[in-house]
């Protein structure tokens, strides 16, 4: 699974929109949603270690 992106793709889809199908569409809505948390949570964990060390 780690070489196949579609299964990771397909993986990540079924995760964030379990209710979805596994179109054109829903793969997109998923792998903006997938990218879209993981900056977000890039930015709170640098905010973080910013604020911690007196950044």
């Amino acid at each position: 699974m780690e070489s196949n992106g579609l299964e990771q793709l397909l993986t990540i889809r079924r995760h964030l929109l379990p209710h979805e199908d596994d179109s054109e569409l829903s793969l997109a809505r998923a792998s903006w949603l997938y990218e879209r948390q993981r900056e977000d949570a890039l930015n709170l964990i640098a905010n973080g270690v910013n604020k911690a060390f007196g950044g």
